[in-house]
């Protein structure tokens, strides 16, 4: 029965398959009609991306400029292109650790440099550095005679900087010596010259400023921190060889904390001066002064692509030991806007604060000032300034700006000339006149930079407003400088610095003690010409460790006044080399 029932089924398989085989030829035979999607083709189209860019020829670089209070100084270096890389390790190359220079020139003129570092540390950084430079030149004076006027300048520096994971700790110690002549003579007369010298207490004598100072700075390097600081303290003694003395200690301090959007900023500054035997600003006594200046400026500062906003204030004091006390407000406002980022940026601002004038600030900025005063504090009021800054393409640069300060109780110098029935008397110190002055200020700044040549153009125009002086003593209309550098070979460099100073008017003080019944004072003006220096220098690389340089100052040999009555030093040619070790 299963038997059969098996072959009836084999039979019905075979029946089927023969049926459907029949059916697919006769389809195959026939004339089919196929529709599908139609997908269109075309060859040469010109299709536009979902993202445009557009091929500029032209990179534009955006330049940073910085400060760092203290520093390292930099050694030329010997490795000047980056060696292939090779396969295992290669024996390490020793770097420069330092330079001694030396030189001497016309007017008995030595000079010399030592300049020490460690090799590349990551966690310490090491510099020392002494200095020379001493000449002893004959000065023409305006009254024909010549005179001469030796001056040095020594330099001992240590610099230190620790690195460590979060922050950076800087040293610095550091003692000048400075020695030279009150050689300056303001009047004409020779004959008047040689008997001043038998009366002043002054003329030709010598003096020496001495500066021991130093500094440490703590700031933080994390990005992103939760508090960003910038900390400084700094202590320095002063004195000379006619036994005045200063001491100054000092704290700047910036915090930084992030606050979503924006920074809150604090700058904070106190500075504590004893100044002895210096007369009194206050009272007129020869005797000990203290005093301190404190100020804190709180800020908000937003920075965002396009623009950047800093505004806050500034409030400031002056404490005397006299009791006297001084205060300061002020807006601190800066805005700047980048229109094209990275080429042009338009920036306006306020600012202000006290000037404290110490004495080593004082003696800084005029040595030849009478050694016995003391300056009084002065204040910038308010100071508006704006402009615009930016780049004209890779290689070069620009800044032009505008700006107008109230400089309340500002220092002026001057002379006095003494006339007796006996004997005149010319003062070849200075004396200082306070008065308040306001002063527009237009500036340009034009720098260029290539693989060879670079060059940094700079110039200012000024207009002065007075309250109560009619001349302003030193002040002049306007002032440009170039700097430039050259590298001529791969083994000759060479350098061109040129100042031009428009023409400065001076008092002279003039108490005619001759008549009897009153003392006449009055004040008479002098010009002075303008200044125009040209320096030239020039650096030949004899090998990798052995330079020989050309240094050549006042080159046009010109015979005028940095102060009245101070001439400067005529041509002066230095002849000299470095050795790099």
């Amino acid at each position: 029965m299963k038997t059969i029932k098996y072959i009836f089924l084999q039979m019905l398989l075979l029946v089927g398959y023969h049926t459907l085989m029949a059916q697919i030829d006769n389809n195959l035979q026939k004339e089919v009609e196929v529709i599908k999607a139609y997908q269109p083709s075309i060859s040469d189209a010109y299709k536009i991306g979902t993202n445009p860019r557009i091929n500029d020829t032209i990179n534009y670089s955006p330049t940073f400029e910085y400060r760092i209070f203290s520093k390292d100084f930099p050694v030329k270096k010997t490795i000047n292109h980056l060696p292939a890389v090779k396969l295992g390790t290669p024996p390490k190359e020793k770097s420069n650790t330092g330079y001694l220079k030396g030189g001497f020139g016309n007017a008995w003129t030595p000079t010399a440099d030592l300049f020490i570092n460690n090799n590349p540390s990551r966690n310490t950084d090491f510099s020392m550095q002494l200095h020379h430079f001493s000449s002893r030149p004959d000065i023409l004076l305006n009254n024909g005679l010549k005179v001469n006027s030796p001056y040095s300048n020594n330099i001992a520096r240590i610099f230190v900087r620790n690195n460590f994971r979060k922050s950076v700790l800087e040293w610095e110690m550091q003692y000048q010596r400075d020695g030279f002549r009150y050689y300056g003579f303001p009047d004409t007369d020779s004959l008047l010259y040689l008997q001043n010298e038998k009366n002043s207490s002054t003329l030709n004598e010598k003096q020496v400023f001495n500066l021991a100072e130093g500094k440490v700075r703590l700031k933080n390097i994390t990005p992103r921190a939760q508090l960003d600081y910038n900390v400084l303290l700094g202590y320095n003694y002063f004195w000379n060889a006619t036994g005045q003395a200063a001491h100054q200690a000092s704290y700047n301090g910036i915090f930084t904390k992030p606050i979503r959007k924006f920074n809150i900023q604090l700058d904070s500054k106190f500075e504590y001066f004893n100044q002895n035997g210096i007369v009194n600003n206050i009272d007129n006594t020869l005797d000990l002064h203290q005093f301190y200046h404190a100020s804190i400026s709180p800020q908000i500062i937003i920075n965002e692509e396009t623009y950047q906003l800093q505004a806050g204030f500034n409030l400031g004091t002056i404490i005397g030991s006299d009791s006297s006390l001084l205060w300061h407000i002020s807006p601190k406002i800066y805005f700047a806007y980048h229109p094209i980022q990275g080429i042009m940026t338009l920036f306006v601002g306020t600012d202000g604060g006290f000037n404290p004038n110490g004495y080593r600030q004082m003696v800084t900025k005029n040595p030849y000032v009478n050694y016995n005063i003391e300056l009084s504090p002065s204040e910038k009021a308010i100071n508006f300034y704006g402009g615009i800054k930016g780049k004209l393409s890779r290689k070069i640069s620009y800044l032009f700006d505008v700006d107008y300060s109230i400089n309340q109780n500002e220092a002026f110098y001057y002379h006095t000339k003494n006339i007796t029935l006996t004997d005149t008397i010319i003062s070849n110190t200075f004396s200082v006149l306070y008065d308040q002055v306001n002063q527009l200020r237009f500036g340009g700044n034009i720098y260029y930079s290539s693989n060879s040549v670079t060059v940094n153009l700079k110039g200012n125009y000024y207009r002065y407003q007075t309250k109560t002086l009619t001349t302003l003593p030193h002040l002049p209309d306007f002032d440009i400088s170039l700097n430039t550098s050259i590298q001529f070979t791969s083994r000759i460099k060479g350098n061109i610095d040129a100042t031009v100073v428009g023409e400065r008017d001076a008092l002279y003080h003039i108490i005619d003690r001759t008549l009897a019944l009153a003392i006449p004072s009055t004040f008479e003006i002098q010009t002075l010409k303008p200044i125009l220096e040209l320096n030239l220098g020039l650096d030949y690389s004899y090998s990798k460790q052995l330079n020989f340089f050309l240094d050549a100052r006042n080159v046009l040999n010109q015979n005028y006044e940095i102060w009245h009555g101070y001439n400067q030093q005529r041509l002066l040619i230095i002849l000299g080399a470095r050795f790099v070790f």
